[in-house]
């Protein structure tokens, strides 16, 4: 039961560190990180990668006709 408690958190976890998560898997997240110490260092260990990666990584914009390259070339291999 502790190890499906366990999986289930850090599946929530992910999604919402990655954005993913509905409001309602957020509210079960935040809900269960406010009564388990142990997954609330994991969601502030994994906030504050996130945030310093944030920080320290520059976002590069390509030239748009790079990403339209790279798609046709994906649907080209694919069929």
């Amino acid at each position: 039961m502790i190890a499906e408690e366990n999986l289930k958190c850090t599946e929530l976890l992910n999604l919402v560190i990655d954005g993913q998560a509905s409001k309602e898997q957020e509210l079960e997240l935040m809900q269960h990180v406010h009564n388990c110490p142990k997954c609330k260092n994991e969601f502030e260990l994994n906030t504050s990668i996130k945030e310093s990666l944030k920080e320290r990584l520059k976002r590069i914009n390509t030239p748009k006709e790079l990403s339209s390259n790279i798609q046709s070339k994906i649907i080209e291999l694919a069929s």
